[in-house]
């Protein structure tokens, strides 16, 4: 039987918005919730010229003065040069881009103690929602906790604009979670507090993602929002728990190691799903159910997808233990380069 904290805080986001050409209504959004004048507004080059003008008109009729900072990295430095630049009566920080964007804009509320609202364009992964930034320059970690966005504005017409494969990446992030939960169960047994409501969550996530693929695919304004709701649940299910626990386990670690590994820049999506397959083989599970449909609806999933000879693959999957060797998961007790290249070559995913 699980053991319980003492306690463990739990924020969650004030409100979250999600539909067609919301960011309309962004002023009016924020102005039921911050009673202030001046908001940093963190976004891209190329997701700034093309949008940051309706949303500045949004702010300015809330009420508000932007004040619009391009990022050029997603680095500490990078998110250390805008705190010292902030206008000084700045009450919040607003992050409108992907998840790089999203990234920086959460390590520089999180240095300077203001709230963060995530306005993502793009449905790439579920860091739209998390508590949890990754940046380089981090000394090895993969990701730093930060604050919960504290409103979320998901403007599903924009995001169905953005590249579609990143549409297909957060596809597979959000399938992915059909290994991390079992993970997160394996640890439960081990002792280790993780909420069973946040695991409940992230595993019902995966499986409306899963049932919704073509509407998904098909970029269906249903479709969309039903991805998008799925990885904002992802986000709370981390809030929840407290950690990433329930959303990153052995398909994540392995996905961190292919990216050290290949130096390739690879969509997260594709490598956790990638690393899901792995994992589901490993706990002995029917991976080609969730697999096949996902490959069917033509999610890259396989070394050769992104052009790796699969000794990449199978020495990713022997390093992944490494990465995080302090969260319990199936790789725990290690992996050999022979046994990883039986996996991989079991499943297909050379």
């Amino acid at each position: 039987m699980s053991s319980v904290r003492q306690s463990h805080t739990i924020s969650l986001p004030v409100r979250v918005e999600v539909g067609r050409d919301i960011i309309e209504n962004t002023g009016s959004i924020l102005s039921k919730h911050l009673f202030c004048g001046d908001i940093a507004v963190l976004t891209g080059p190329t997701v700034g010229k093309r949008y940051i003008s309706r949303l500045e008109e949004s702010l300015r009729e809330g009420g508000f003065t932007p004040a619009v900072f391009t990022v050029g990295d997603s680095s500490l430095r990078e998110s250390a040069r805008i705190v010292v630049v902030l206008p000084r009566n700045t009450c919040a920080i607003v992050g409108f881009g992907g998840g790089r964007i999203l990234d920086t804009a959460k390590m520089v509320a999180h240095s300077t103690n203001l709230n963060f609202i995530s306005i993502p364009t793009s449905a790439a992964h579920d860091g739209i929602a998390s508590p949890q930034a990754s940046l380089k320059g981090l000394n090895g970690a993969h990701s730093v906790r930060v604050k919960t966005p504290f409103i979320i504005i998901a403007d599903s017409a924009l995001i169905a604009q953005s590249p579609k494969a990143l549409t297909l990446s957060g596809i597979g992030d959000v399938l992915a979670k059909f290994s991390s939960v079992l993970d997160s169960r394996l640890a439960q047994e081990r002792g280790e507090y993780v909420g069973d409501y946040a695991i409940s969550l992230a595993e019902m996530s995966a499986k409306l993602v899963f049932d919704n693929m073509d509407r998904i695919v098909s970029l269906e304004e249903s479709g969309i929002r039903t991805l998008l709701e799925a990885l904002i649940s992802n986000g709370i299910a981390m809030a929840i728990a407290g950690s990433s626990r329930p959303c990153s386990g052995s398909e994540h670690m392995f996905g961190h190691a292919f990216d050290y590994l290949t130096s390739h820049r690879i969509l997260h999506g594709y490598t956790v799903l990638l690393g899901c397959r792995l994992s589901l083989a490993l706990h002995g599970q029917d991976w080609e159910r969730i697999l096949i449909p996902a490959e069917v609806a033509g999610i890259p999933c396989r070394g050769r997808d992104f052009e790796v000879p699969s000794v990449y693959v199978e020495r990713a999957l022997a390093f992944a233990s490494k990465i995080r060797p302090e969260r319990y998961t199936i790789l725990a007790s290690g992996i050999s380069l022979s046994r990883a290249s039986e996996v991989v070559r079991k499943t297909g995913a050379i």
